[in-house]
């Protein structure tokens, strides 16, 4: 089974999503702000990140009792917030946290987590054979000019931007939006490297060989994984 894992970096600009409609992939994050204007909904969805999982904490729980996508992929913050009891009703609701703590779960060894490579090793754990990545271009712009930063360190959207140098489409992040910073050097190429090596480690223990992919004009994940370019995929 291919699945593709789709991010929501600048080099999605240009991609026509009507190419996933028949497809296995997994969405992330903020993206259902596009998916609500195309009606193209992932079938499962990623988001691991507790301060942006608890800031769209209701969108989360909203896309869950409409059955937007068959699986949701978690942090357990949730379950423990105002949405918890209501969360718990659904099986198709899994956490970061769940899978850390099962046996010989691969998460048990990504330390350096974020909802990228979270949303790549739950494609593994879903049983894929083939691991496409979409979008995760891992070069951010750690702080725009319509964000300011809070004393928790965390930071605020005060301006819709119009041009965001970050994501494929410019309203990803919405005025009164609150996030950690990307850290892209310490966290999110930390976080790339384990998954590189977790996927190489269950290969060997499983037996199994399963190719992944990153179809990418970057070059931030080049001594990671295989790159393709976008009109390559199939």
């Amino acid at each position: 089974m291919k699945i593709y894992i789709v991010g929501n970096g600048k080099s999605l600009k240009d991609f026509d999503f009507n190419f996933l409609k028949d497809k296995t992939w997994i969405g992330t994050c903020l993206a259902f702000r596009d998916w609500e204007k195309t009606g193209i909904y992932p079938t499962h969805y990623c988001c691991v990140d507790s301060v942006v999982c608890n800031h769209h904490r209701y969108k989360i729980l909203e896309m869950v009792k409409q059955k937007k996508c068959e699986t949701f992929f978690i942090c357990h913050s949730l379950f423990n917030s105002d949405i918890g009891e209501e969360l718990k009703k659904y099986n198709n609701v899994k956490s970061l946290q769940m899978f850390i703590n099962s046996p010989e779960n691969p998460f048990r060894y990504l330390f350096d987590y974020c909802s990228g490579t979270s949303s790549v090793l739950y494609g593994y754990c879903l049983g894929a054979t083939e691991l496409n990545i979409l979008g995760m271009d891992c070069k951010y712009k750690e702080f725009i000019p319509e964000c300011i930063e809070q004393e928790n360190g965390t930071l605020k959207i005060i301006k819709t931007p119009d041009d965001n140098p970050n994501y494929y489409f410019n309203d990803y992040q919405q005025e009164g939006d609150i996030y950690n910073p990307p850290n892209a050097e310490r966290i999110h190429k930390s976080s790339w490297w384990d998954l590189r090596n977790i996927i190489l480690l269950f290969n060997i223990l499983r037996e199994k060989e399963i190719k992944l992919y990153n179809y990418n004009s970057n070059d931030t994940l080049d001594a990671y994984f295989e790159k393709k370019n976008l009109d390559e995929l199939q």
